[in-house]
């Protein structure tokens, strides 16, 4: 009895162990105990439920081990737990649960802000939906991936996903058509195409069954208003909302109105003595670390003070972009840039840097001018459109059978057997061709990452081992050895992971990049979409990937850069990406490339490309690649 292990003392059989797991699995629940103690009983039932193999039960607690998680505002646990929940679905083969999990994954990386891995997963829960011809959970499921697509600023996008929705979503599903029409709302306004945003608007309030979101809709209504600069609409929306009693419980949504309606009158009126309310606004959302209500409260003040005291416009301008930086925002942090710059004593750095703002904003409206409507006009013809539609494929159907007729030729069909043998003959060729390169490099692949986990990996595993094993130190040491080792695994991940090509692939580009972001560095992207990748070839796409990989990796490894610059141009044919870092730097007299460096060099003269390496000690680094689109 005293040789036996912990792990043996936990295995009570038969119904003590299912006693057990019941008994935690209530106490996970208790409303009376704080998150992080139920957190404990939950791994206490997991525990159980692992070693004696419930699965159904071991769904059942991760599934509250990612509520609680959330509760506690732990979103990279949540999501690493519903990962583990989507394991377990696939181990017991349930579509349906996988789809869940999938699902599951997706919220808690859209409330940690990654928005695209967040797509990712909504994407990968509705492909499997459509396979179950869940009509409803399908319109669910596109309702989110809309949403998504319209943060991530692809409005055309969002607005076609929104269309298909609109398909499945039933008349009386009211909270999801309201969301819906809010989101194309949003995507119109994101668009400046304020008019269109309100009549968006109008359906959304129209059918909403909930009060808050009816008020939200109001606000972004009267800010439409506000864009259109018919003042008097919007502050008297503004008024109606703050006197509304509803938001004695809501101080973010009441600092929000607060804050709208005095800048608002402020526009109309610059004389209008609205500094208190922008303040109080400011204090409420101090008061709720509402961070990007602080933002709007910023860049308001900043406005504000901008003619009467510059010297505090700056300032506000100033805070507004540490916040932003904080968030992650990228608009929010050039909206501060810009006003830093209107603000700054450089007079000339004012006068081209705003000309060039005002040219890149007309260039970006212009080429998206001619979408903005399109997909609301599918929406307000669909049902004219498939009628035709159908006509379209009755008479394609016929000019098929007579062109079918005209070629029943015995001697073309000779010829075309003739051809057809040949091309089989050289498709296999190339495929078993394709079939050899493959596996030297999957092997080349297997070998090195094997090397990267013993190097990399194994060593610190062993290291834990021993420290467990022969020190006494605490748990929370133990656990941040742990994820190191946990980081470390999933950069090997990162690496090696499956690359999507053709529409996908600058999506799956921006988000390789973004894992790279972090509390030191900063990762900035200019201009990506100019390069239009889902035109280039797919070999060329995965090489522009790897190479892009192996520079992010070898400066994490080595530059100890806090700030890295990948701009993106076209000029005719050619593709031009510009890498530039902070770093310590190398010196290219004496540069000899290897491992990653030689790699990316391999890699650009396979698409015969071109790289230039600029760098001086302690100056950054700087690599120029070009190649033909």
């Amino acid at each position: 009895m005293v040789s036996c292990s912990k792990k043996e003392a936990l295995k009570p059989t038969g119904s003590v162990a299912l006693d057990s797991i019941n008994f935690y699995s209530q106490k996970m629940k208790d409303p009376n105990l704080t998150d992080s103690v139920c957190l404990i009983y939950a791994n206490k039932a997991l525990q159980y439920a692992t070693l004696h193999h419930q699965d159904t039960k071991i769904s059942s607690i991760l599934k509250y081990k990612t509520s609680l998680f959330a509760k506690l505002r732990l979103h990279d646990s949540a999501i690493y737990t519903s990962k583990n929940l989507l394991i377990q679905a696939i181990k017991i083969n349930d579509s349906v649960a996988i789809s869940g999990a999938y699902l599951r994954v997706g919220y808690y990386y859209d409330a940690n802000y990654q928005k695209d891995s967040a797509y990712y997963f909504y994407k990968l829960s509705n492909e499997i939906l459509l396979g179950l011809r869940d009509s409803v959970k399908i319109g669910h499921g596109l309702v989110r991936i809309a949403i998504i697509q319209s943060d991530l600023g692809d409005y055309q996008g969002s607005d076609n996903t929104a269309v298909k929705a609109l398909k499945y979503l039933q008349k009386d599903d009211y909270p999801y058509l309201s969301s819906i029409y809010n989101c194309i709302a949003i995507s119109s306004k994101k668009q400046e195409d304020y008019k269109e945003s309100i009549y968006w608007y109008d359906k959304a309030i129209g059918i909403s069954k909930s009060k808050l979101n009816t008020l939200r809709y109001l606000n972004h209504k009267a800010n439409a208003y506000r864009y259109l600069q018919e003042y008097d609409k919007s502050i008297e929306i503004f008024k109606e909302l703050v006197q509304d009693s509803l938001l004695k419980n809501n101080p973010k949504t009441k600092a929000k109105i607060i804050d709208n309606l005095a800048f608002t009158k402020w526009l109309a009126k610059k004389n209008e003595k609205v500094l208190p309310e922008l303040e109080k606004a400011l204090q409420i959302r101090l008061a709720e670390n509402d961070l990007y209500g602080l933002i709007a409260s910023y860049a308001h003040l900043s406005t504000y003070f901008e003619a009467v005291n510059p010297k505090l416009g700056l300032s506000y301008a100033s805070k507004m972009y540490d916040v932003a930086n904080s968030q992650k925002s990228p608009q929010d942090q050039l909206e501060a840039l810009q006003k830093l710059l209107v603000l700054d004593n450089a007079s000339e750095s004012k006068k081209y840097y705003t000309s060039y703002i005002q040219i890149s904003d007309s260039l970006k409206m212009a080429e998206k001018e001619v979408q903005n409507k399109y997909a609301k006009i599918k929406y307000d013809s669909e049902i004219n459109r498939e009628d035709n539609l159908q006509l379209k494929i009755v008479g394609v159907h016929k000019d098929l059978a007579l062109q079918k007729e005209k070629t029943t030729n015995l001697f073309l069909f000779t010829s075309g057997s003739f051809i057809f043998a040949g091309l089989l003959f050289f498709i296999y060729y190339k495929k078993q061709k394709h079939v050899l390169e493959k596996r030297a490099e999957v092997y080349n692949t297997e070998t090195r990452i094997a090397k990267k986990i013993h190097d990399e990996v194994a060593n610190d595993v062993v290291n834990i081992m021993n420290k467990i094993q022969y020190t006494d130190q605490t748990s929370d040491k133990i656990l941040d050895d742990l994820e190191h080792v946990y980081m470390l695994t999933r950069d090997i991940s990162h690496e090696n992971n499956e690359i999507a090509t053709g529409a996908n692939f600058e999506l799956q580009l921006k988000s390789m990049l973004a894992n790279f972001n972090s509390t030191g560095v900063k990762i900035i992207i200019k201009d990506i979409h100019k390069v239009e990748f889902s035109l280039t070839t797919k070999e060329k796409q995965i090489e522009v990937y790897r190479i892009l990989q192996e520079l992010m990796v070898n400066m994490h490894k080595h530059s100890k850069a806090t700030l890295v610059v990948l701009s993106f141009k076209m000029d005719k044919k050619m593709c031009f990406i510009n890498y530039s870092d902070n770093g310590i730097g190398i010196d290219t007299e004496t540069l000899i490339l290897k491992n990653g460096l030689q790699n990316v060099e391999n890699r650009i003269n396979a698409i015969h490309g071109t790289i230039t390496f600029e760098s001086r000690l302690d100056k950054g680094f700087k690599v120029l690649l070009s190649f033909k689109r």
